[in-house]
């Protein structure tokens, strides 16, 4: 069975670079993945609370504010530690907002840091195996 994957982020560019890091990440595994995109936190927390992921990549900061039900990556990364069949999923919570406060808060929630600064697609695939290994 495939490992599936959500990546949830609204910058097409960052979900392609996950996207590549996750092709590494077959190879390192030797199986398929299974990947599923979503570009809005409301889209994000339907699939986090309806679909079981062997690994999450959350973004913070969503440009989907004028939707009800809107929430920041932060606490759709609390919710799912709290609530539903991925709480304990790993997550990555990646993030162009690097500062200490919120590393501490991703870190507190059970969620792993990383920032979008300096991502290197193999080391970051590395990291995403290793959390993912069945």
């Amino acid at each position: 069975m495939p490992y599936k994957v959500l990546v949830a982020d609204d910058d097409d560019g960052q979900r392609k670079s996950h996207g590549f890091a996750l092709e590494v990440v077959t190879a390192i595994l030797e199986d398929e993945i299974e990947i599923v995109e979503t570009v809005t936190s409301v889209d994000t927390w339907a699939k986090i609370k309806s679909e079981v992921f062997n690994l999450i990549i959350l973004d913070n900061d969503f440009k989907d504010n004028n939707l009800k039900g809107h929430l920041p990556g932060i606490a759709l990364l609390q919710l799912s530690k709290k609530e539903g069949p991925n709480r304990t999923t790993p997550t990555f919570f990646c993030s162009a907002d690097a500062y200490d406060t919120l590393k501490s808060m991703v870190e507190k929630f059970g969620g792993i840091y990383l920032p979008k600064v300096g991502y290197d697609i193999e080391k970051v695939a590395q990291l995403f195996a290793d959390k993912m290994k069945k």
